[in-house]
């Protein structure tokens, strides 16, 4: 369960921010995930609530916007992998570039 490291790691990066730009408390997290980046959401979003809990960041919610795999064929065709089982749905080919799905960022920090 890595995701827990990654929390915590976040934690780490909004303490720092909340230091150096003088911030009393930060509302909300968005956290981007996308299909491919390793990253259970679920799990996630337990490792969370359980890491928030006594922390400056107790009150935090967290937004997390999935990304879906999204594929770009040979043949041009762009397409979510995972509903066509990394088939192209036009030509049927298996020979494709990951488009997106792979992205895993802190997208917004909203704070007072």
């Amino acid at each position: 369960m890595h995701e827990l490291s990654v929390v915590l790691e976040i934690f780490d990066l909004i303490e720092e921010i909340m230091t150096e730009q003088d911030l009393k408390k930060v509302s909300t997290v968005t956290v981007e995930v996308g299909e491919l980046c390793g990253i259970l959401p679920d799990y996630f979003k337990e490792c969370w609530k359980v890491a928030r809990i006594g922390s400056k960041l107790e009150e935090t919610d967290l937004i997390l916007e999935f990304i879906p795999a999204v594929a770009k064929c040979t043949c041009g065709n762009e397409y979510e992998m995972t509903k066509n089982s990394r088939i192209c749905p036009k030509c049927r080919k298996t020979d494709y570039t990951v488009v997106h799905g792979r992205e895993f960022m802190v997208k917004q920090i909203e704070a007072c």
